[in-house]
């Protein structure tokens, strides 16, 4: 029975993927208002996952915290939806999958929450990354697989993929021309 509910829900979707898409259209400046370090589930969220660091101290605990977030994006199923759709971070959670442009923005968010001024979503011609910044060094997490990469992985992607966009409430730079 659910296999044939999965089978007319797909058909709703495909029926009315031009409305839903037009709703859901986001451009990148709405995209960027989505990164949010004062939304009420990312400070419950940092809350949650910085259960064992008391007190958090940025300079001290933020690469402990990242490795946490990252962890957590890790058990977030990667999804690829039919037609356009933002979930909220709340239903992300529940549901344990997104795409991986929403898991960047979520964890965007909470690097943001953790105190990183430097966290942005980067979208790239391939996929979306999270850059941040820390002790001098550049990073970036591919939400995709929850990989770190730095050093000569960061500037591979950063020469092979084109850089499209990068932003966060605090950040925003076009590389489109």
């Amino acid at each position: 029975m659910e296999e044939k509910l999965c089978k007319i829900y797909q058909r709703m979707v495909e029926r009315y993927k031009k409305e839903i898409e037009e709703k859901e259209y986001r451009s990148v400046s709405e995209l960027r208002l989505m990164v949010s370090p004062y939304n009420e589930f990312i400070k419950a969220l940092k809350e949650r996952l910085l259960e064992g660091i008391q007190p958090y101290n940025y300079d001290n605990h933020f690469f402990s915290a990242v490795e946490k977030a990252t962890e957590y994006i890790k058990g977030i199923e990667n999804v690829h939806m039919p037609v356009e759709f933002y979930l909220s971070f709340e239903e992300i959670d529940l549901i344990k999958a997104a795409e991986t442009r929403e898991q960047a923005i979520l964890l965007a968010s909470l690097l943001r929450a953790f105190g990183s001024e430097s966290s942005a979503v980067l979208l790239t011609s391939k996929r979306p990354y999270v850059y941040f910044k820390w002790k001098d060094e550049n990073y970036l997490i591919n939400p995709e697989s929850g990989s770190l990469l730095s050093g000569s992985e960061y500037t591979r992607v950063r020469t092979e993929e084109r850089s499209k966009y990068l932003f966060s409430d605090l950040i925003f730079e076009s590389f489109e021309h």
